[in-house]
């Protein structure tokens, strides 16, 4: 069997040190009602919604972190933080920097929508289609904004818990403080959001870089898994299978996933540039000498032993460091994997990819309809079918799907949500289950008294 070393990431985390975020703007921020004056404004609006995405506090940085950091396939150390100790040991507080960052940065990007869409109507010279097309962009990047909040800060796996998230649906005034929607309210307002994005975009637009109706339909099967309206999600990822837009990759090439950019397994894929670099970028740095102040992020003993229970699965081969191993290899030293680059930090955000689409059909269908599904993902990473023996009830099947997610989206900001929405913080990461999710930032209910404190956390 393949032996597989622990790889370590490494973070150039600015995020760590002290400063004032509700201080910090964007340059990409939308700065008033009238920014919106015409066609061309509009447009740069649009790209900057996605540049806002990019950003160190979101996609760029803390949202696969403040995820990957708190589960069973990481652990933290080597970096004088708080904040990234309370990540690693799975003890955040309402204090935590890492959180705060986050929420600060993905309502920026709701605000900046808001800001979008309310001055759009105005614009004169764009046609119906193009300023359609101008709005499901938009509209579905605030959905997907706030169902990140949701998994992040709400009790999404409940539908009847009051405690969701605050709604922005609409530009705020400074004076204004609103209070924490119902799950179900939440959910209601992501599903509508993008449906209505749906219905506006162009359908001939098929740039993975940008959103389009394929993304709009695997979001859609992904929001209504974590719903748990289950045919509905098997209805959307079928949408997306069906539509001819993607195709796996072979064993052999499995890499390439990530070696390359905009592969055919990509449904939405954030392209970083050098104005908008990713700190996540390089973060797969595999090195010997592992005991180095600044490699604060690194791969689990328990993920090299659940690899090491997998012999075949070509995803192991992201874990390993031995260049004479590892086709995804590009430097002797052993820099690989996920998020590849070190010099211009341009490795892209897995947003979306076509494999999770297999595998939302293979969980919402069950055990009897789905394991093609999930045999389909599992032979095509070098493993083989599971039989029906195999999964003999509804709990063996579940764990075998939690394995496969697991195997194929680590460190893409998955497992801590799985094992929130499946109710398996406490069984798995040895937690308390309020630990499902992440504390509203205390400097968040300083500021709107109409927030309450997700339970179990202290302000």
């Amino acid at each position: 069997m393949k032996k597989i070393k622990i790889f370590s990431f490494l973070f150039g985390l600015a995020l760590l040190a002290s400063c004032n975020f509700l201080d910090e703007s964007s340059p990409n921020d939308i700065a008033a009602e009238d920014a919106i004056t015409d066609g061309a404004s509009a447009e740069a609006a649009v790209l900057g919604l996605y540049s806002a995405m990019q950003q160190s506090g979101y996609y760029g940085e803390t949202y696969l972190l403040a995820s990957g950091g708190h589960t069973d396939d990481a652990v933290t150390g080597g970096y004088q933080s708080l904040s990234l100790d309370q990540l690693g040991s799975r003890a955040v507080t309402g204090a935590n920097i890492i959180t705060e960052d986050l929420w600060i940065a993905v309502y920026r990007v709701i605000a900046n929508a808001n800001y979008l869409l309310e001055g759009l109507p105005e614009v004169d010279d764009l046609d119906t289609a193009a300023k359609n097309h101008l709005e499901g962009q938009a509209r579905a990047i605030r959905a997907l904004a706030h169902f990140d909040l949701l998994r992040y800060f709400g009790e999404h796996w409940d539908n009847n818990s009051q405690f969701g998230i605050p709604l922005i649906q609409s530009v705020q005034g400074i004076s204004e403080r609103p209070g924490r929607s119902t799950v179900a309210a939440t959910y209601q307002f992501i599903t509508e959001e993008l449906s209505k994005a749906g219905g506006l975009l162009d359908a001939s637009q098929k740039d993975i870089r940008f959103i389009n109706t394929n993304t709009v339909n695997a979001l859609l099967a992904r929001v209504y898994l974590y719903k748990k309206d289950l045919s509905k999600a098997a209805e959307y990822a079928t949408k997306v299978i069906d539509s001819g837009d993607f195709s796996l990759l072979e064993a052999a090439t499995y890499t390439d996933v990530f070696n390359t950019r905009l592969s055919s397994e990509s449904i939405f894929e954030l392209a970083f540039d050098n104005q908008n670099r990713s700190g996540y970028n390089g973060a797969t740095y595999s090195r010997d000498d592992a005991i180095r102040s600044e490699l604060s992020y690194m791969a689990a003993q328990d993920l090299a032993v659940f690899f090491a229970s997998r012999p075949g699965d070509v995803r192991a081969d992201l874990l390993n460091f031995d260049p004479a191993e590892n086709d995804a290899t590009i430097i002797p030293d052993g820099r690989t994997q996920k998020y590849r680059g070190e010099e211009s930090r341009d490795n892209s955000a897995y947003i979306i990819r076509f494999a999770e689409m297999y595998l939302i059909r293979a969980e919402a269908r069950g055990r009897n309809s789905g394991l093609a599904d999930l045999n389909l993902i599992r032979t095509q990473r070098g493993l083989a079918e599971l039989s029906a023996a195999d999964v003999p009830n509804d709990a063996v099947y579940l764990q075998a799907m939690l394995d496969e997610r697991r195997a194929e989206f680590n460190f893409e900001g998955h497992r801590y949500f799985d094992l929130a929405r499946t109710r398996q913080v406490n069984a798995v990461l040895g937690i308390e289950n309020f630990r499902s999710i992440m504390p509203i930032p205390n400097r968040e209910l300083t500021a709107n008294e109409a927030l309450q404190q997700n339970p179990g956390y202290l302000n």
